[in-house]
């Protein structure tokens, strides 16, 4: 049927047939005119003419092709999220740990020197505190001193073992014959002590005889003196007077000299008595220790022994001073960070009082503490490899392998534990801490921090042959 044609303005404007062109209700109250009925009509033959669209059938075939692929899609993630479940074991109750080292003095001393600052990194047997160490080298210098006193009376104890061993009857009769000598020896100083004693009384006699003759040839030279001076007697007489007085006063001189020298050899002689004596008391001694030698031989190893006890005693003691000086210095144990600072200059400190902390750099002293719930367990095995997530590091993953499983829950060893026995039972669900070691081969892991939250997923196949599901 062949189309009428329609003019521009209803070409450019299409026609509701209920509200007129444009979409605008009729100004007639809804009745149409005659020109509209016609232009309806024509319309009307236009649209059935028209052939069918088949947009509804491509767009339900479209629809049917994205519905089979997304439903393919997700049952293929479906799958893969349900094999990953079976093999893999996740958890995000774990936190970065590290053997911390909190360094404390091991003597009672005032901080000298503080060497490092919060946050600095530092190498192991790096000094970081001094302490002051005045008495600490005299404690030092009197250790050495009594160790010498005790290597002394150790060696002089080993002697006497040597010599009382050695012990035979030919050093007993040479010490019974040392000791006849000394008897001898001590009589013939006796014997000159008695001599000289009585040559000093005989020259004391002299003396007084000398002394008298002096005082009558004083009293004639003076007597004779007056006479000449007078012109009574002769210068002959006068000097026989004077010669008298001057030979007298030259005997008693030469007397007591005498005396003297006879004090001397008595006070020698009574030296060689008393060493005679001493020698005597000496072989005496002599002979009963070599008497009872075989007693003595167990006495003097016994006190050998005792004297090396003082040795090892003392020893221990100057190595006791020497580690206590070297105490003044308090050095880093391992490469690391330097936390909680609490040391001053000045200020006395105790033993085992914390001053600061080394916190670990090294890989094998950072590990991994993660908490399993008990559900997990049998699929955990030491030996088994996880990725580690690190809350601080979004989008990095580190490598790491369990290296133990704790023998008991986390709720055992708490300082409370609970008792299911008494009150109202409430089953909750335990955690059993893991620990994870991180692969050498892993990057970054210096970047790892104490205390950081984590999230572990460990893969239940990789678990090597010789694993267990306990610690060694």
């Amino acid at each position: 049927m062949k189309q009428t044609p329609l003019t521009k303005l209803e070409e450019l404007e299409p026609i509701d047939r209920y509200n007129g062109r444009n979409g605008k209700k009729s100004e007639n109250n809804g009745v149409a005119t005659d020109d509209e009925a016609v232009e309806e009509a024509t319309q009307d033959e236009a649209v059935d003419e028209a052939p069918p669209k088949p947009r509804s059938k491509k767009r339900r075939g479209l629809l049917l092709v994205v519905g089979g692929v997304v439903l393919v899609v997700g049952a293929i993630a479906g799958l893969r999220w349900w094999q990953f479940q079976r093999t893999h074991v996740s958890t995000d109750n774990a936190q970065i740990q590290g053997h911390l080292s909190p360094l404390a003095p091991k003597i009672s001393a005032t901080v000298q020197q503080v060497l490092v600052e919060e946050g600095d990194r530092v190498k192991a047997g790096q000094p970081l505190v001094m302490l002051e160490d005045r008495d600490l080298p005299l404690k030092v210098q009197q250790a050495e001193a009594e160790l010498a006193n005790a290597k002394a009376q150790l060696n002089s104890a080993i002697d006497a073992v040597k010599l009382t061993s050695q012990t035979n009857p030919t050093q007993v009769q040479q010490a019974r014959s040392q000791l006849a000598a000394s008897l001898s020896a001590a009589n013939a100083a006796e014997a000159s002590v008695e001599q000289a004693q009585a040559a000093i009384e005989t020259n004391q006699a002299k003396i007084a005889q000398a002394q008298t003759e002096v005082d009558l040839t004083q009293t004639d030279y003076q007597r004779y003196q007056t006479l000449y001076k007078a012109g009574a007697i002769s210068a002959q007489k006068f000097d026989s007077a004077r010669a008298a007085y001057e030979n007298a006063q030259a005997s008693l001189t030469a007397a007591r000299k005498t005396v003297a020298q006879s004090q001397a050899e008595l006070n020698n002689a009574q030296a060689q008595l008393q060493k005679a004596l001493a020698e005597a008391d000496a072989a005496r001694g002599q002979v009963q220790e070599t008497q009872v030698s075989g007693q003595n031989v167990t006495v003097q190893r016994d006190r050998q022994q005792q004297a090396q006890a003082q040795v090892e005693q003392a020893t221990a003691a100057l190595a006791l001073a020497r580690q206590q000086l070297t105490y003044t210095a308090i050095k880093a144990p391992v490469d690391g960070y330097i936390g909680q600072l609490t040391a001053q200059v000045g200020q006395k400190v105790q033993v085992g009082q914390p001053l600061l902390s080394v916190v670990p750099l090294k890989t094998n002293e950072v590990y991994v503490e993660a908490n399993f719930k008990e559900t997990a367990l049998g699929k955990l095995q030491i030996g088994e490899k996880a990725d580690v997530e690190v809350d601080a590091y979004p989008g990095e993953t580190f490598h790491a392998t369990i290296s133990g499983i704790s023998p008991a829950t986390g709720a055992s060893f708490a300082l409370l534990p609970p008792d299911n026995a008494t009150g109202n039972f409430n089953k909750v669900v335990q955690w059993v801490p893991v620990r994870l070691v991180f692969d050498s081969n892993t990057d970054g892991q210096n970047k790892l921090r104490p205390g950081l939250n984590a999230t572990v997923t460990v893969d239940t196949t990789t678990v090597p042959e010789l694993a267990s599901t306990t610690p060694n």
